[in-house]
């Protein structure tokens, strides 16, 4: 139903800004509309809602709406209830309890699309099948609807996450499940999904809220973050039933990865003679302990690293056709709507697994509008530099990127993971909104516990922080990053799994990085190849292993003049597997070195890769210094990092903060604060959030300032006209 409002709307919000407008203004999302998915009647029928406690999830709304954010976001239910039925009951109800008491709001419903399990007993050949789960349509139909049908894509006592302040249990365990869901390949699914999306949007446009909706974020998968089935699963062989949630063997997923290779190399046999057979590898094929750096990485044309870009462009063909009906309904509603996914999670140890890795063409979309992820899990309390789930800055340089803040404040009511105090939580509100605010990205705050801002200081926060975006709106962002951070997802399709490899070269890494106490930016190698990289003084690179060809020439001609830190491999696939490559990249031949012992990864043993698994599964060398600065070795003796001139190379994802600063020092980089301090920098805006206490004096363009800090707190500048004003 379209009103005044809708030429409004169509003012601050339209095809020309969309981008611009999310990325400025701040989201609130609750648990109101939290309902099972995948869809699912209790024993009165009616669908599952975790909590009806209407009143104080409205209240909440009302004061994040109070303290100036205007953009609220829920899960609405989709009205699909059973396959082939709709029921929208449920859906009404939510909208008019979000819009009760608030209707100056305006609304982004997070719609998941995960097909109701009686839908896998009637297309059992469309259905998610895991490593030990049948193979023929009869025995997955006869699986669908009973304990071993798997509704989350990870064992469970049942709904890991409900409401109602933790009273609403779930009467269903899953556990041991054999076949998960729908096949994210399942062209029956996309149809019927899309046919379920368009109904929702045809009935919402008829609704009395029409012009309050401003687009859709669409969710399915685990979690409805976009993730396959099974993909956050540890792999682990030796315990019962996590072993087999690898991969898809359903019936038409396998019909289409056959297709898919027949396709790519034109014809089956020559499929044939690149994989073998045509059935998709294995879970241990895609990730078992390596003992050679050969075995590593896959080479062009194998079945693991087809598989991998496989799962990755089903996965991007369903989001595109989401996405697309969400934007071509905007006619519907009288204005232009957004339509975002989860979707670039490419910092999770076993990332190749969860279908992430088309993130360029994802980015490319017309139909995209923005992405998102929950902000990073890995050190992430007060005193810690938090972090992202992929790289954020890639994003945000062609879409939105909304982060999700869901740090678990003070006001949790389970212990575990959350804020010691209030002033823990208010440094976790300034830290994630100055780090999202100085990289120009938008965000959601998050109350995923029903009450983690019942205070009337972190609403006073929140109120100044929106104050604050405001007041910096017109003001393009300009980083103040002297240090650049290049990710390759590239790279993760080609390189075996290993949990101790890339839980330390894409989370350990990032967090050392960004306590340097100088800010960091981040970006895809393909963008950093396309980026103006005069005001970079020091380079690291992460996990940049393969190089097409030519590739290793124009890097090093873009990086000439500045430090560089080369970590693991680096370029050792030009396009094919050569230690050559290496030298030829870096400077420094390279020697494989045994292993004493399955638990060495270059990193502190306090922070666990945390899947099953001895931290040690990869392979190690040692760079031959040939003369050059040995800076540190391994616990035999063996070099694992050598310094030449502005070469680092640094065979293990070892480096600390003290070591990534005193690199900083050497290529000239100004460190605002000589500490282990997280540093978030524009030219609006710099946040210091040390790790421990700090009594010195910090660098603001050029200007020592002294200052005391207590640990785990914080210091916020804004700044106007040239001068720095503390606002916290």
């Amino acid at each position: 139903m379209k009103s005044e409002n809708t030429n409004e709307l169509s003012r601050i919000m339209n095809k020309d800004n969309m981008t611009d407008f999310l990325r400025k203004n701040p989201f609130f999302w609750s648990r109101l509309g939290f309902c099972y998915d995948p869809p699912r009647a209790g024993a009165d029928g009616k669908q599952i809602l975790f909590s009806r406690d209407f009143e104080g999830y409205r209240r909440v709304h009302r004061q994040f709406a109070d303290a100036g954010v205007k953009l609220h976001t829920t899960i609405l239910h989709s009205g699909w209830v059973a396959d082939g039925k709709f029921d929208y009951t449920l859906t009404d109800e939510i909208l008019d309890e979000v819009f009760r008491g608030n209707p100056d709001i305006y609304y982004m419903p997070r719609v998941k699309l995960n097909v109701p399990p009686d839908w896998c007993r009637n297309h059992p050949e469309d259905t998610f099948v895991y490593y030990f789960g049948p193979r023929d349509a009869e025995s997955i139909a006869a699986l669908a609807c009973t304990p071993r049908h798997d509704y989350f894509g990870f064992d469970s006592d049942g709904y890991a996450v409900n409401g109602g302040n933790g009273v609403w249990k779930d009467d269903r365990v899953n556990r041991g499940g054999l076949i998960g869901l729908k096949s994210f390949s399942s062209e029956k699914w996309v149809s019927d999904a899309s046919d379920a999306l368009q109904r929702l949007l045809v009935h919402l446009s008829e609704s009395e809220y029409a012009d309050r909706i401003i687009g859709v974020h669409v969710a399915y998968g685990m979690c409805g973050e976009t993730n396959l089935w099974g993909s956050w699963s540890p792999l682990d062989n030796e315990k019962a039933g996590l072993y087999g949630h690898r991969g898809d063997f359903g019936v038409n997923n396998r019909r289409r990865f056959r297709e898919y290779g027949i396709h790519k190399y034109g014809s089956e046999s020559a499929m044939l003679g690149k994989w073998g057979d045509p059935e998709p590898p294995t879970p241990l094929a895609r990730e078992g302990v390596r003992d050679s750096l050969g075995g590593m990485f896959f080479p062009e044309g194998s079945k693991e690293r087809d598989y991998f870009e496989f799962v990755s462009g089903t996965n991007a063909d369903a989001i595109e056709a989401y996405c697309r009906i969400v934007k071509e309904s905007s006619p519907l509603f009288g204005h232009e709507l957004c339509a975002g996914v989860f979707y670039g999670y490419m910092y999770l140890p076993q990332a190749a697994n969860t279908g992430h890795l088309a993130l360029r063409r994802i980015i490319d979309s017309e139909y995209v509008d923005f992405l998102s992820s929950p902000k990073g899990y890995f050190r992430c309390l007060a005193g810690d530099p938090g972090g992202e789930q992929g790289p954020s800055e890639s994003v945000a340089k062609k879409k939105a990127w909304l982060d999700e803040i869901d740090n678990h404040t003070h006001l949790d009511r389970r212990p575990e993971g959350r804020a010691a105090n209030e002033d823990e939580s208010l440094t976790l509100l300034w830290r994630e909104s100055v780090k999202n605010i100085t990289h120009d990205q938008g965000f959601w705050w998050m109350d995923l516990g029903e009450g983690w801002y019942d205070s009337p200081a972190l609403m006073g926060a929140i109120s100044r922080i929106t104050s604050l975006q405001s007041e910096i709106a017109d003001t393009p962002s300009k980083s103040a990053a002297e240090i650049l951070l290049v990710v390759d997802d590239a790279s993760l399709a080609a390189t075996s799994i290993s949990y101790g490899l890339n839980n330390g070269l894409m989370y350990q890494l990032h967090s050392e990085l960004k306590l340097c106490g100088a800010p960091v930016d981040t970006l895809l190698l393909d963008d950093m190849l396309t980026s103006d990289l005069s005001r970079y003084k020091m380079i690291v690179f992460a996990n940049c292993f393969r190089f097409d060809d030519g590739e290793r020439e124009r890097i090093l001609e873009k990086v000439s003049g500045k430090l560089v830190i080369w970590h693991y491999a680096a370029g050792i696939m030009a396009p094919e597997y050569s230690p050559d490559n290496y030298t030829q990249l870096t400077g420094f031949r390279m020697r494989e070195i045994k292993r004493w012992d399955d638990r060495f990864c270059g990193y502190m043993s306090d922070y666990s890769n945390g899947h099953f698994r001895p931290a040690g599964d990869f392979p190690l060398f040692s760079p031959d210094p040939d003369g050059a600065e040995v800076y540190s070795v391994y616990p035999d003796g063996d070099p694992m990092c050598c310094v030449r001139g502005k070469t680092v190379a640094c065979a293990c994802p070892s480096l600390k903060a003290a070591d990534f600063r005193e690199f900083a020092r050497r290529a000239g980089v100004t460190i605002m604060c000589p500490s282990d301090c997280a540093v978030f920098a524009d030219n609006r805006v710099v946040g210091f959030f040390p790790k421990e206490g700090f009594d010195g004096e910090i660098t603001l363009r050029g200007e020592k300032i002294s200052v005391s800090v207590p640990a785990k707190g914080r210091l916020v500048f804004r700044i106007r006209d040239g001068r720095y004003e503390r606002i916290e």
